[in-house]
């Protein structure tokens, strides 16, 4: 009787195992659609610019793309656009991508399932469960995975194998079945053939199997599968010798070694990797910490916190594998200057695990010294803490009428197809990848003989484009950049293009709004002006292009400057062609923004255009007849949703840039001496001391452009004496990357460290911050509260160097 029982238990307790396996299985499926459901949504629908593009065209073609080439990724996304058949390739892609985001979140659900809490009833299974959705719910919200779930990417892929190899080292460890490990192992193997990146959690695994099995070292039935599907994991790889001969787009030489190694290992692009020195290792805790708290709200990083310590005193070999996990990939991340976002993936997908552990140690603690309702009120609130982020987030992120791209290669057809031209359009990485799926997949290009993409590389830069190609063909830029205006070339706006012209500029134009005898002060004939947008909403921008000559050229700086009502915006000199350097009677083409203000209520306002002498201090110069201003539009101010809530914001904030971003506080330190804000006494250094200084940036509304922030040291002359231009959190959160990556609402705390050099000469300087575009380097205007325009730098105070 004592047998049959033992037996009828076991078999009880096999047919339970079995059925909660299944559960849990049906469980994580269910997660699985509905995130991919979420991110379907919010997807893009057609083309991003740059690397987005390329992840979309190189399939499709079988293709190579760029360093390291993402052999697994170009295979699984060519075979999918091949069979899911739902919209073009473009959106198929960005669902993959999409679908790629879910699995991983689905990998997060099923590891927090497998945690069982010391005494804890198998009755709880309902608080695994309902742990195991707020953790993994609270990964697909967060802000950078989500960003990366909807749009073609490689890197959501990169996580996605990840993920998959935790939750296999998982089954492993609970199961003790070696078939859990010889995936493993294949996994291993995909991820090198995918990307590097996923090599830097393979110390943590080597070093957990071991404490979990130390005879494994000697059991060869074991390591010669092991290895064997390891090998079988590299298989991938074979892709590049083979397509490599004939390939479309990519490097054709991958069939020797030196071809396969350069390109499979990225050599190129080493010079961004383990950037920062151990001076700079605070700082960069700092900027991880700062991400961290965008993905997380505060409740979810104290469960966090609860999770991670109720691992290393209850479970410290899975508090081993999560460690070494994460100093391998933060150490190597926080490190480098590229991708960091994409590569942080990682670090913010390993600690969902814990925080659903820290949710399900507080249930179950609240359930047994609360039971009832009691609970199920603790579960809901729970529960609404990634729902929260969800809705709050969902409008902000959606990139479903993203179509920047789109446009963009539509106007390039529109502006030059049929007409002949014979143009050259010199263009970066960016905005050619949207070009080449149209070329590629669509089958849709531009003949030579109306217009050519050139691409622009390090090696072949702006200027070669420029020099290489004017003298015989017309050459518009996609870019504006300050480096051919330096040269004296003019840069005419046209679309969202530039076209290079060498002076003097007698090309005639055409503008929206003919001028004709317009003068200002007998010195400037305005020829026309384009107003782009007449109705705006707070917050918005509009643009006046005005087309302008001399007849003889100027001595003093005359320049624009526009009022709104009572708003007056005074633009600066920076990235002009300024009148004296104009030539007699060339024509001027330059585009000014009109910048609306958030605290400008909704209504009908005048726009209008006056003069100023900046040489001689002249506020404002006569039109023809003796008018002071020139009416140019009327501009209808709409309400914005948000318009109260960042009015509230730069209330208390240092400075509005471009209307995207507030700078709310600023913080410099010197050893012990600190100052805050604004400051008048000046905070004192010596040569070769570190100047840290922490800026607080408020988003105020999605990024039109990808800035660099400068943080100057100017003289008393306003000359650049000690600079740092570098993109936001060094390197490490980009506003704008093919697409808007700061969301609506997020705060940044952005650290910064600058040694003083030892030939500084001693004397008073200013510390003044700014923004400027990354690509055109023109500096983004700065307005006070009510809207006027400030300059494009603010000075925070004084120091001095001794």
């Amino acid at each position: 009787m004592q047998k049959s029982g033992g037996w009828e238990e076991l078999t009880n307790m096999a047919r339970h195992t079995v059925a909660r396996r299944h559960w849990a299985g049906w469980s994580a499926l269910a997660f699985f659609l509905s995130v991919w459901f979420l991110y379907s949504l919010t997807a893009a629908r057609g083309t991003i610019f740059g690397d987005p593009a390329e992840y979309q065209f190189i399939p499709a073609i079988w293709g190579i793309a760029h360093p390291p080439g993402y052999a697994f990724y170009t295979l699984v996304a060519g075979v999918w656009q091949r069979l899911f058949l739902i919209g073009d390739v473009a959106f198929r892609t960005n669902l993959l991508a999409g679908a790629a985001g879910a699995w991983t979140a689905s990998r997060v659900f099923l590891m927090i399932l497998e945690v069982r809490l010391d005494g804890a009833p198998e009755a709880g299974r309902r608080w695994s469960l309902a742990a195991a959705l707020v953790g993994a719910l609270a990964l697909a919200v967060a802000p950078d995975f989500w960003q990366h779930s909807i749009h073609a990417n490689a890197h959501i892929f990169s996580v996605a194998i990840t993920a998959t190899q935790l939750w296999l080292l998982l089954r492993w460890s609970r199961e003790g079945h070696d078939r859990w490990l010889f995936a493993l192992a294949f996994f291993a193997g995909i991820g090198v053939t995918h990307h590097p990146i996923t090599v830097w959690g393979l110390p943590a695994y080597a070093l957990f199997i071991l404490v979990q099995r130390p005879k494994i070292l000697v059991q060869w039935k074991t390591w010669l599968p092991f290895i064997g599907c390891g090998l079988a994991g590299l298989l991938p790889w074979l892709y590049f010798p083979l397509r490599s001969p004939d390939v479309p787009f990519g490097p054709t030489d991958m069939r020797t070694w030196a071809g396969f190694f350069r390109h499979a290992t990225a050599q190129g692009l080493r010079g961004n990797l383990f950037y920062f020195g151990l001076a700079d290792q605070f700082d960069r805790l700092r900027v991880f910490w700062t991400l961290l708290r965008l993905q997380y709200t505060w409740p979810l990083l104290l469960l966090l916190g609860l999770g991670i310590a109720w691992l290393l005193s209850r479970r410290s070999r899975l508090a081993l594998l999560w460690g070494l996990f994460l100093l391998g990939h933060l150490g190597f991340t926080l490190n480098s200057v590229q991708d960091v976002m994409a590569y942080l993936l990682h670090a913010f997908m390993a600690l969902a695990f814990p925080l659903g552990v820290g949710v399900l140690l507080f249930v179950e603690t609240v359930s047994r010294r609360a039971r009832g309702w009691r609970t199920w009120v603790v579960v809901v609130g729970l529960f609404a803490l990634p729902l929260g982020m969800l809705v709050h987030t969902f409008p902000r992120i959606s990139l479903r009428d993203w179509d920047a791209a789109d446009v963009f290669v539509d106007g390039l057809f529109a502006r030059f197809a049929g007409r002949g031209e014979g143009a050259v359009v010199a263009s970066d990485w960016e905005h050619l990848t949207p070009y080449f799926y149209r070329t590629y997949v669509a089958g849709e290009a531009l003949d030579a003989a109306d217009a050519r993409p050139l691409y622009v590389t390090t090696s072949f830069s702006w200027t070669d484009a420029v020099f290489g190609h004017l003298a015989a063909s017309p050459v518009y830029l996609t870019n504006y950049r300050r480096e051919i205006r330096d040269l004296g070339f003019r840069l005419r706006p046209e679309l969202d293009l530039w076209r290079v012209l060498e002076p003097p500029a007698l090309e005639p134009v055409v503008p929206q709004s003919l001028l004709r005898d317009v003068w200002v002060d007998g010195r400037l004939e305005l020829l026309g002006y384009d107003v782009t947008e007449t109705a705006i909403v707070q917050g918005g921008i509009t643009s006046v292009t005005l087309y302008a000559r001399a007849a003889t050229t100027p001595t003093a700086i005359l320049m624009p400057f526009a009022r709104l009502g009572t708003v007056e915006q005074r633009w600066t000199t920076d990235s002009r062609h300024l009148t004296p350097d104009w030539m007699p009677g060339e024509i001027i083409v330059e585009r000014y923004d009109v910048y609306i203000p958030y605290t400008l209520s909704p209504g009908t306002y005048p726009l209008i255009l006056g003069y100023t002498d900046m040489t001689n201090g002249v506020a404002e110069l006569p039109f023809t007849g003796g008018a002071m201003a020139l009416p140019l539009a009327e501009i209808t101010v709409l309400p914005a949703a948000g318009a109260l809530r960042q009015t509230r914001v730069l209330e208390r904030s240092l400075t509005n840039i471009g209307n995207d971003v507030a700078l709310r506080s600023a913080r410099a330190r010197a050893g012990l001496a600190t100052r805050s804000g604004i400051w008048q006494e000046p905070l004192t250094l010596k040569a070769a001391q570190p100047l840290h200084l922490t800026l607080n940036w408020y988003v105020l509304a999605r990024p039109r452009t990808s800035v660099t922030i400068f943080i100057h040291l100017v003289d008393a002359n306003g000359t650049l004496r000690l600079g740092h231009d570098y993109t936001p959190l060094g390197g490490a959160f980009p506003s704008y990357l093919w697409f808007p990556k700061w969301l609506e609402g997020q705060q940044v705390i952005d650290p910064y460290r600058l040694v003083i050099p030892t030939d500084m000469p001693p004397g008073q300087y200013w510390l003044e911050v700014g923004m400027y575009e990354m690509g055109s380097i023109r500096r983004i205007p700065q307005f006070s509260f009510d809207g006027t325009m400030t300059g494009d730098r603010f000075i925070l105070g004084p120091i001095l160097i001794d």
